[in-house]
């Protein structure tokens, strides 16, 4: 787990929902490592591959630093819900996506003033029925090095990530 992000309510309730990405290091035959969560209440994508076809688990573990950004916009137009997400490698648009679905919910819908988040590890246990019950605060650990973690909680433009890849913004 790179990043995990709930809002502490329960998954069966209508105040729930979480935002987590994963890096995969058990792909062995070519699969985007790179998994995406987002929850509303009941409704969303669990672990759904962002990433692009050319980077693999071999491609990630090459030896050399690299600079992964992920955007995700929610729907200007109806019909709301659908999820626009952005993969960049190195500061380069790899992959870009607009078909997922959250439900009627946006993803601002989240009640942020109750967001709590982790990075290098799960916040809490993971609900879904191909994930080990077993899974608590803290597992999921992380093994690899992260230089710099950034979150901002307003849009980026691609010129944005591809200009400020490699330095400090502002």
């Amino acid at each position: 787990v790179i990043f995990d992000l709930w809002t502490g309510a329960n998954s069966s309730s209508a105040g729930y929902g979480r935002l987590r990405l994963e890096l995969s290091g058990n792909l062995t035959d070519g699969s985007d490592p790179f998994l995406l969560t987002v929850m509303s209440a009941s409704n969303g994508i669990y672990r759904q591959p962002i990433g692009s076809s050319t980077v693999t688990s071999a491609s990630i573990a090459d030896n050399n630093w690299h600079h992964y950004a992920i955007t995700l916009k929610s729907a200007e137009v109806k019909p709301y819900g659908r999820i626009e997400t952005k993969f960049y490698v190195d500061g380069n648009l790899a992959k870009k996506m607009q078909h997922w679905t959250i439900g009627g919910n946006q993803l601002a819908d989240l009640n942020s003033t109750t967001l709590r988040g982790y990075v290098g590890a799960l916040i809490t246990s993971v609900s879904g029925t191909d994930t080990p019950s077993s899974t608590a605060a803290g597992d999921g650990k992380l093994s690899g090095s992260l230089d710099e973690f950034r979150f901002w909680k307003t849009k980026r433009s691609s010129k944005q990530v591809g200009r400020y890849w490699f330095t400090q913004v502002g």
